[in-house]
């Protein structure tokens, strides 16, 4: 069964009624509550009933709530911590040669696996790089589709005759998050998720970039996509190159106050 509800655990507080995003859930005559068959179909499997439940009384896909891990109150993180760290995130593209090790990297991914999705359908899967020799085919095949473009870019191309890799900035990891054109957002849902990650990877104090130029040519070159070797329809939506800071930053450039509307 999707959600069950123990009846000798629950206080009959409604609290999960009152949290359902879709109302699928309804009070029984006995003030017990419980899944409404005509509504089950738009159950999200959030788990916010599982987690707003005080007496650990409900079940979710047959997981006892007794074994998930406890929540922490908000505020999770205190004002001034969040603000030091958006303050100081800055996009890093020159890095030290030490490479990302793999449990790091997956332990990245394990914090940012929470990430909103549109109606919690967790599209998003990852593909991670950290063979020197594969990201150099990478920004290599990404020249190649610039190259298409003329003049355009050619202040890129240029760059990249001359030796300079301005595309993947010989990052020691790639992080892409991936999705496939059957998501409701897939885009976003990725974009959250990288967005997520490059604040968790700067709590390890690794640095990141976004990778526009490659982004773009994911989306549209088939040798590149040929290449990356993900599912029919599985594209990435987002990226991020990765790696330990080699410069020190000093200083917070000055930056523009927020524009405000109120409506």
């Amino acid at each position: 069964m999707l959600i069950e509800i123990d009846s000798f655990k629950c206080r009959k507080d409604q609290l999960c009624v009152i949290e359902c995003p879709f109302n699928c859930l309804v009070e029984g005559e006995n003030g017990v509550p419980y899944l409404d068959a005509e509504r089950e179909q738009y159950c999200m499997r959030c788990g916010h009933c599982v987690a707003v439940c005080p007496s650990a009384a409900v079940t979710l896909e047959g997981v006892d709530p007794s074994t998930l891990e406890a929540a922490v109150r908000y505020p999770v993180v205190e004002p001034q911590m969040m603000k030091a760290l958006l303050d100081n995130r800055r996009s890093v593209r020159v890095f030290r040669s030490e490479a990302i090790g793999r449990e790091k990297a997956v332990e990245l991914l394990d914090m940012v696996k929470r990430a909103p999705t549109a109606k919690n359908k967790l599209p998003v899967e990852w593909l991670l790089v950290d063979d020197a020799v594969k990201i150099h085919r990478i920004a290599e095949l990404t020249v190649e589709w610039l190259r298409g473009f003329g003049q355009a870019q050619a202040m890129v191309t240029e760059v990249w005759d001359a030796g300079e890799d301005v595309i993947l900035r010989e990052a020691p990891l790639l992080a892409m998050a991936c999705a496939g054109s059957d998501a409701i957002k897939p885009c976003e849902d990725c974009t959250i998720a990288v967005t997520s990650l490059e604040l968790a990877a700067a709590t390890h104090g690794i640095g990141s970039f976004w990778l526009g130029y490659f982004m773009t040519a994911a989306q549209n070159y088939a040798p590149l996509q040929e290449f990356l070797g993900l599912p029919e329809g599985m594209l990435p939506r987002a990226a991020l190159g990765l790696g330990y800071p080699k410069m020190i930053y000093r200083r917070l450039p000055e930056r523009k106050a927020p524009v405000v509307r109120w409506l």
